[in-house]
């Protein structure tokens, strides 16, 4: 395009170029023959001067002697013009005839002068003078005549250079208008054509361009040329495939990336190793697009690595043949310096050829081993690749090994962890069924009170019964009986209910029930303490929980309360509704938790009680709590007492409305 340009440019130049220079030759011919007219002028001018000196002097030639006569100096004068306009016609060129006229009118005028000469220097008789004016009018008339034979000529010599210099004025006008009106459609059209040429290229590229912006990477234009826009046309080929490569080449990266997440997310999740395991080569024969892929695990059995998991069934005897060393294992990885090991053309397979027992199934094999600290766990090994392996492929190889070698540790730990977990279960279970025991060892004197009375109750009025002959006596004296034995025996079956270790039964609870119920069971001890038992219950909702573990809770939370106050004071059990949650609030007027002790009453197997405590109450009630989605909360001050806060949310069983 830039020839182009240069090219359209030049003409344009060499055409404006022609134009001027003939204007230009035509303008020095139209001067030339302008200055020949202005001196044909300029003679025309001498020459009548001529004419009217002549006409002039032959005048007063015939008026000399009469009253009109001149001066004879006039005539004089007139002569001396004349005589000057002829030397100066000689002076300039002319043709040969011009100057053979001149030269004649010159001595005309020589002999002209000198008739004047003589005429105006006689003295003698009037007749010679008068003879002599005759010859001077004679010579006089001959010269005008020959002056306007020669005024003729040059009026028509002058007349063609005039019509001369007009017509070249017009031709040079005409040859300025067509070089001019040319110069311009030359221009239009250059500048149509060169618009055109630079203008559909620049339409193509934009509006290929806009498809690129539009995401159709790889589009192509079709314009070409041999310009610098067809340059650019195929640089943005070149660019659009190129972008294309790169767009396709990182949605690879990414899907294998997101295979790689969800792979590595799988890893941990790892329960069931066989199924997972299998997953996996799944999802890796899906990341890198291979045909197969085998996990080889060691086999103590056998001292070897073997086939743990393929991601497609493999047959029998290509299983069989596939067993590994932990020596060759070992000695290959230390050959390949914990790299992967790559095979593209098993020809070239170096000291790996026995990875692959049959070449003729497989196009192509990478392999990776799973390491952890302490030993190798295996081997990854991928094959059957469309293409080669590369780069790429053996990193995202060697990071699934590495995930899935501290996966199968994970899963490893994970088991030692659950069988450490079930022990501790075991071991928690066992604590708080001493917490239990305990509780009821405390209670069990207070409990024998409550026990006691019912039962001397029911021993008086039997000895009353068999000695009273009343029947209407000795039936009132039984049915004492029946109430007091029924309340000594719910007494016992709440004491067996708390005490029995078994597994945690979600039911509907009434938080007040429960709380009615425990403070049956403490009122004894209470009583002991000389404590004084307030109740304050609003009107809660039902929620969902184990009855015997929240009892134990409020009894915990209750007996420590109590013995808080071994002189007596006052124990206000509140309930209340507080968004979705209900409010249990047991505070008592001992002496308070000591700042110190505060953050760690929770603790297992803390307790500020000296001679008395196992230190596992609190704890386990938190937990209780804990399992049941609520939080305890204590608030306390040396001297005032301390409160503890039981937040509950409020759970509705499954089925109900």
């Amino acid at each position: 395009m830039r020839k182009r340009l240069i090219y359209s440019l030049s003409l344009l130049f060499l055409l404006f170029s022609l134009g001027a220079g003939i204007t230009m030759l035509y303008t020095y011919r139209i001067t030339g023959d302008l200055e020949s007219v202005i001196t044909l002028h300029r003679i025309e001018i001498i020459r009548q001067n001529f004419v009217i000196n002549i006409q002039t002097v032959q005048s007063n030639l015939y008026a000399t002697g009469t009253i009109f006569g001149k001066e004879l100096d006039a005539i004089v004068d007139n002569v001396s013009a004349m005589d000057a306009s002829v030397k100066n016609c000689l002076s300039c060129h002319h043709n040969e005839e011009m100057t053979d006229r001149l030269v004649k009118v010159n001595e005309m005028v020589e002999q002209y002068k000198e008739a004047i000469s003589y005429l105006v220097t006689s003295t003698a008789n009037e007749q010679r003078i008068e003879r002599l004016k005759m010859v001077a009018v004679s010579i006089g008339d001959s010269l005008l005549g020959r002056t306007q034979e020669m005024a003729a000529i040059a009026d028509n010599v002058l007349r063609r250079r005039t019509i001369e210099a007009v017509r070249a004025i017009n031709q040079t006008r005409l040859i300025l208008i067509i070089t001019l009106v040319g110069s311009f459609m030359l221009a239009l059209g250059i500048a149509v054509i060169l618009t055109r040429q630079i203008t559909r290229p620049v339409i193509e590229l934009v509006n290929a361009a806009r498809m690129l912006a539009a995401g159709k990477l790889g589009y192509k234009t079709e314009y070409h040329d041999d310009t610098e826009f067809g340059e650019v046309a195929e640089s943005f080929n070149a660019m659009s495939t190129a972008l294309q490569a790169e767009h396709d080449k990182t949605n690879r990266y990414i899907d294998q990336l997101s295979g790689l997440y969800k792979v590595t997310l799988d890893f941990y999740d790892i329960v069931e190793m066989d199924q997972a395991f299998q997953d996996t080569c799944l999802s890796i024969a899906d990341i890198l697009k291979v045909k197969q892929v085998i996990l080889f695990l060691y086999d103590d059995a056998r001292k070897a690595f073997v086939p743990s998991t393929a991601a497609f069934t493999l047959t029998v005897d290509y299983r069989d043949t596939m067993h590994y060393s932990l020596e060759k294992m070992v000695e290959l990885y230390q050959v390949s310096g914990g790299l992967p090991i790559v095979i593209n053309e098993y020809a070239n397979a170096g000291g790996y050829e026995f990875l692959v027992p049959d070449p003729q199934r497989e196009k192509n094999m990478m392999a990776a081993w799973l390491l952890t600290k302490e030993k190798m766990l295996g081997v990854l090994r991928v094959s059957n690749k469309e293409g080669d392996f590369g780069e790429e492929d053996a990193k995202i190889l060697i990071i699934l090994a590495n995930h899935m070698a501290v996966a199968m540790e994970n899963a490893e730990l994970y088991r030692n962890l659950q069988e450490k977990m079930e022990e501790l279960r075991k071991t928690q279970e066992q604590l708080i069924q001493s917490a239990k025991l305990a509780a009821i060892g405390e209670l069990a004197s207070n409990v024998a009170h409550e026990i006691n009375n019912p039962l001397t109750s029911i021993i008086g009025f039997t000895e009353l019964a068999r000695e009273d002959d009343d029947k209407e006596m000795i039936g009132n004296s039984l049915d004492i009986i029946e109430k007091e034995a029924l309340r000594a025996r719910e007494i016992v079956r709440q004491l067996l209910g708390f005490a029995r270790k078994k597994p945690l039964q979600l039911t509907e609870v009434k938080i007040n029930d429960v709380l009615k119920d425990v403070v049956v069971l403490s009122s004894a001890q209470a009583r002991m303490s000389k404590v004084k038992i307030s109740e304050e219950y609003e009107d809660v909702p039902i929620t969902i929980g184990d009855v015997d573990q929240l009892k134990q809770v409020f009894l915990n939370i209750i007996t420590n309360a109590v013995q808080a106050m071994p002189h007596g004071g006052i124990l206000t059990i509140k309930t209340a509704m507080v968004g979705d949650f209900i409010f249990v609030s047991i505070a008592d007027t001992g002496q308070g938790i000591p700042p110190e002790f505060r953050q760690r009453i929770f603790e297992p197997f803390f307790s500020t009680k000296k001679d008395s405590g196992t230190g596992l109450g609190l704890s386990i009630s938190y937990r209780i709590i804990q399992d049941h989605g609520g939080r305890i909360d204590v608030e306390s001050q040396e001297g005032k007492g301390t409160t503890f806060i039981v937040r509950l949310p409020i759970k509705v069983a499954v089925g109900t409305v």
